[in-house]
């Protein structure tokens, strides 16, 4: 007891700034009760430099999203309670589920990455909602303003958002698109909104600016495929029938900028890309392209160097046919994502992870992480991967489960090899859940839309 008394007391007379640095190697986990031992090292953890170091950590290791304002903005207990909040959201125990619930207009739900901001487009109007506010009200973010001329075939096609990785605070761009494939000659209807966060912590809230509307051609049977980011709008040309005459066109948008009454961009570059098999498409960092053939099970890695030039970087096949991906993780070193293998043929599936450095010399590989046991495809059980932590949903047993995949994603290969996965589920006590619409790995945070009704939705919250 002596010999342990002389060790704290020990470590306790070590300068501040060597104590911060020692206490890193603390597990996250255990911070609370490490500010619980002794008051010397409670005041270690409450000085800024500790909560940076975290943070630090989180977003390069966990590939968490930064914090939405600058780390300067936040209150010492601010910095801890996003900080804890999110390493409570990685913890490998079985979680409480906290179930809060809400009528939401329906349509295409986006989760923007940070897990906060659920943007929720109906009726030709934006709406967003706080999910970390008590209330979850509903409020309309903006109100597009589109001329498309009503005919039985205009179709919406969806919504996108762009995050802005450089801005010092939560910025984005927000693409809507509507079709009129009757038209003569048939064009795209596309706006696009910039996205910016103003206020403080809990008072925070979203404004939004529209910086640019235009047409595009469009063929008459389009699949829709699109991508955009501050530069570029993409669309696949829609000829179906035709792989030849296939391809993604390139729209340089920045000469449209400040102009709402939606001018005509005919000058377009065509990337003879089959729009026929590719079933994903995204710019994954500045100019870059990801497009995924399910033809070949390969993703092809884009320079788009300027509206007429692009440039092959890579090209990428995966090792198994997949089922399941995750959204793109950005880091300012690599993207990445996981995927599932397809569990058609087996009731063990693995997960894999890929890996596209930014650095176009380095050539992309993927990293088998682990196995788990799944079943055949079930219309009952919706599974979304993520980079550490994966969410399945079984609406028949009301169990959310979570898987804890480990691994380092500096590395080529996983140390050790892929090891077994293990759910951890949890029972759901609300009645039976439809659909699992998105998931935030960094809060714990997934957002289902209730049988109760189409305009209904529930958030599930761990920790």
């Amino acid at each position: 007891m002596e010999d342990a008394d002389q060790d704290v007391q020990g470590l306790t007379s070590l300068p501040t700034e060597v104590l911060s640095q020692i206490l890193m190697y603390v597990d996250g986990s255990d911070i609370p009760a490490l500010q619980q031992t002794c008051q010397t090292l409670r005041s270690v953890t409450m000085a800024r430099q500790f909560w940076y170091n975290r943070i630090h950590r989180l977003c390069q290791e966990h590939v968490v999203s930064p914090p939405e304002e600058e780390l300067e903005e936040y209150s010492i207990a601010e910095l801890e309670h996003w900080t804890m909040r999110r390493i409570r959201a990685r913890n490998t125990c079985p979680a409480k589920i906290q179930i809060r619930t809400r009528d939401v207009y329906g349509g295409d739900t986006l989760l923007v990455p940070g897990g906060r901001w659920l943007l929720s487009p109906y009726d030709d109007r934006i709406y967003f909602v706080d999910l970390d506010s008590n209330n979850l009200r509903m409020r309309q973010l903006f109100v597009p303003k589109i001329c498309v001329p009503f005919t039985w075939f205009r179709k919406k096609i969806g919504h996108r958002i762009w995050l802005d990785h450089k801005a010092p605070r939560l910025s984005f761009r927000f693409q809507g698109c509507i079709a009129d494939t009757e038209g003569d000659p048939p064009f795209t209807w596309v706006y696009i909104y910039q996205v910016d966060l103003i206020g403080h912590g809990a008072n925070a809230t979203l404004v939004a600016q529209i910086i640019a509307t235009f047409q595009c051609p469009k063929a008459r049977k389009p699949r829709y495929l699109i991508a955009f980011n501050d530069r570029y709008f993409i669309q696949g040309r829609g000829y179906q029938s035709l792989i030849t005459d296939g391809g993604l066109e390139i729209f340089e948008y920045r000469q449209a900028l400040g102009c709402s009454r939606y001018p005509k961009l005919m000058d377009s570059h065509t990337l003879p890309f089959s729009e026929d098999c590719s079933t994903h498409l995204e710019f994954i960092n500045d100019d870059v392209l990801a497009i995924y053939c399910d033809v070949t099970d390969t993703y092809h890695i884009f320079n788009i160097e300027s509206p007429t030039s692009f440039k092959l970087l890579h090209e990428i096949k995966l090792p198994v046919l997949p089922f399941d991906f995750s959204r793109t993780y950005w880091t300012p070193e690599a993207s990445l994502m996981t995927f599932t293998s397809s569990p058609i043929s087996s009731t063990i599936k693995r997960i894999y992870g890929l890996v596209i450095p930014h650095d176009s010399k380095l050539h992309p590989w993927t990293v088998e992480l682990g196995t788990f046991a799944g079943s055949r495809i079930d219309a009952r059980i919706t599974f979304e991967p993520g980079i550490f932590v994966s969410l399945s949903y079984n609406s028949k047993t009301s169990t959310i489960s979570r898987l804890v995949h480990k691994w380092d994603y500096t590395c080529e290969s996983s140390c050790g090899g892929p090891t077994p996965i293990s759910y951890l589920e949890q029972d759901v006590d609300v009645g039976q859940l439809e659909k699992l619409v998105a998931f935030d790995e960094d809060t714990g945070r997934s957002i289902y839309f209730s049988k109760g009704g189409p305009r209904k939705f529930e958030i599930a919250v761990a920790g």
